[in-house]
């Protein structure tokens, strides 16, 4: 058998809580230079956010790096 779909195979869906949603924000432009200048801005920015003590992350939240 080659090619098509198989059983099992694939990227396993994300649940609900875990799917990313676009968000337009305004940043200063001294900001997001820096920002990109460190690398991709959505995911530092979730970072950044998730490390920061009035954000709650749910118990199967990882970040890029697998860490909760």
């Amino acid at each position: 058998m080659r090619g098509g779909e198989r059983k099992g195979s694939g990227r396993k869906k994300k649940p609900a809580h875990l799917k990313r949603e676009l968000v337009t924000i305004r940043l200063p432009q001294w900001m997001i230079e820096q920002i990109k200048n460190k690398g991709e801005m959505g995911y530092l920015i979730e970072n950044q956010l998730s490390k920061m003590d009035f954000l709650n992350a749910p118990s199967d939240y990882l970040d890029e790096d697998g860490k909760s």
